[in-house]
């Protein structure tokens, strides 16, 4: 049985710099036939990662490896262009961020279970039927 993940950043960023539940992401990744985000994925990951930097908590050097190893973890992007047009809608109506909203219509339309860490995301996908892995 294939079992489709879509990948938020929250999550990701876990995993790449292994905090406390990294074990638990990459399990669920390794479970994954594939793994899947929207494209906007690497901008999340990129803007935390240089807030990182920016704290001291890690060295730019440091924010990059980890830049490369969540974009490595993630098999394909998907265009958030062909994904807005439904995240707005369900964004305007459950009143949620665009940004989650494209995660979640990645994993709808795919049938993909989503990973995160993010409480908020998980909660608009138990409203919206989506399955979702909160770690």
């Amino acid at each position: 049985m294939s079992h489709r993940l879509v990948l938020d950043a929250s999550a990701s960023l876990e995993a790449v710099l292994g905090r406390p539940q990294a074990a638990a992401v990459l399990d669920r990744v390794e479970r994954a036939t594939v793994v899947r985000a929207p494209d906007l994925y690497g901008a999340e990951v990129a803007n935390a990662l240089w807030k990182h930097v920016k704290a001291g908590d890690l060295d730019l050097s440091q924010a990059l490896t980890a830049l490369q190893a969540a974009l490595d973890i993630v098999d394909a992007t998907i265009p958030s262009a062909d994904l807005a047009e439904e995240a707005l809608a369900t964004a305007a109506a459950f009143d949620h961020p665009v940004d989650d909203a494209l995660y979640l219509v990645a994993a709808r339309r795919s049938g993909a279970t989503i990973c995160t860490r993010d409480r908020r995301l998980a909660e608009l996908a138990a409203a919206t039927r989506v399955p979702v892995e909160v770690v």
